[in-house]
């Protein structure tokens, strides 16, 4: 689905706890706060990487050898029924934006999700102006499932998101 070199999903290398670092820190906001513990959390997330663990998985973007970028499938106990899992996406730099590694990284990932970690729904959620993401989400095949309006704290108020979902017979067929 990209173009160039293969998109492939990995756990996070030791060496690049800096990298997450500096790109947490870039895109700190209101409901991405840089507190004291951030850093930390950031090295046990980069330790914990590759495996669904405690209903959180994060693995590294990597196209040719490069990482790029994070995502993440989370399927909290108690926050979500059996089998749900909400996606997360984040591509570093803008230069890889645009090129096609987003929507392969989330298809890798949905593919894994209900292949392998027996997911039943897998949904993701955008901001109404993300038209970026929007397109990622429904080339991959994600399903407009409604808005949720004042969802998400910004600057200056409250934004609306946009939600969307595939199923497992979505994917697989039935």
């Amino acid at each position: 689905m990209s173009r160039g070199a293969p998109v492939t999903l990995r756990p996070f290398k030791a060496e690049e706890v800096e990298i997450v670092w500096a790109a947490r820190r870039r895109r700190a906001g209101p409901t991405a706060p840089v507190t004291p513990g951030t850093r930390r959390a950031i090295q046990r997330q980069v330790e914990r990487s590759g495996e669904l663990r405690e209903g959180f998985l994060r693995l590294a973007i990597d196209v040719g050898g490069r990482l790029v970028g994070e995502i993440d499938a989370r399927c909290p106990v108690n926050a979500y029924p059996p089998g749900v899992f909400e996606l997360g996406i984040e591509l570093y730099e803008e230069a890889d934006r645009g090129r096609g590694h987003g929507a392969a990284a989330v298809e890798l990932i949905v593919d894994r999700l209900f292949g392998r970690e027996r997911a039943e729904r897998v949904q993701a959620s955008t901001a109404v102006g993300n038209v970026a993401m929007r397109r990622v989400l429904e080339k991959v095949g994600f399903s407009y499932e409604g808005t949720l309006r004042s969802f998400m704290p910004a600057d200056g108020g409250r934004e609306d998101y946009i939600l969307y979902a595939l199923t497992r017979e979505d994917w697989l067929g039935p």
